[in-house]
């Protein structure tokens, strides 16, 4: 896993990718250095509030790792989520996906700094998708996995149920 986010950090940092959908250009990183983490606190914290209308704007700045149809922002909360899970270091984030209609669709995970990830899937707020009711399922890990159609991703892996099949973040 350790391999995976260094080759990930060095696959990121070479697109330049990271910071606000606002803000294109090269901003310091705050993903750790080999071999170091970030202390999460131990109880987990509710995540930052979400407006209506959640723009990617709004969300970069709330800390969301953000995907807008293949442009990421906040690459650097991600390395460090998989940093602090190969380490055992408990830590949270939330992921925001746009849909095409540029809708937003939550991806929460939270690490308990021992076996297992909590994933919740929200997409309350696609209008053009069946609402889900914010599913959860206990994971036990991440990986990343090949597909012909969709190319290199992030997938959950020994999950309780089968809300991990919402759970889908590139690799880019």
């Amino acid at each position: 896993m350790l391999a995976l986010a260094a080759v990930w950090g060095l696959v990121s940092g070479c697109t330049g990718q990271s910071g606000s959908p606002r803000d294109h250009a090269a901003s310091p990183s705050t993903a750790p250095a080999p071999g170091e983490t970030a202390a999460a606190p131990a109880q987990p914290k509710a995540f930052p509030a979400v407006s209506d209308p959640y723009t990617a704007d709004q969300a970069a700045a709330n800390g969301d790792v953000v995907n807008v149809h293949g442009e990421m922002y906040n690459l650097d909360k991600w390395q460090m989520f998989l940093a602090n899970l190969d380490a055992g270091v408990p830590d949270q984030l939330r992921i925001t996906q746009y849909t095409i209609e540029g809708a937003p669709i939550f991806y929460e995970l939270v690490y308990d700094g021992a076996e297992t990830i909590t994933y919740t899937f929200d997409n309350s707020r696609d209008g053009f998708g069946s609402d889900a009711g914010r599913p959860s399922t206990i994971c036990r890990d991440i990986e990343l996995a090949e597909d012909k159609d969709r190319g290199s991703y992030y997938k959950l892996t020994g999950c309780d149920n089968d809300t991990y099949n919402t759970f889908w973040l590139p690799d880019l």
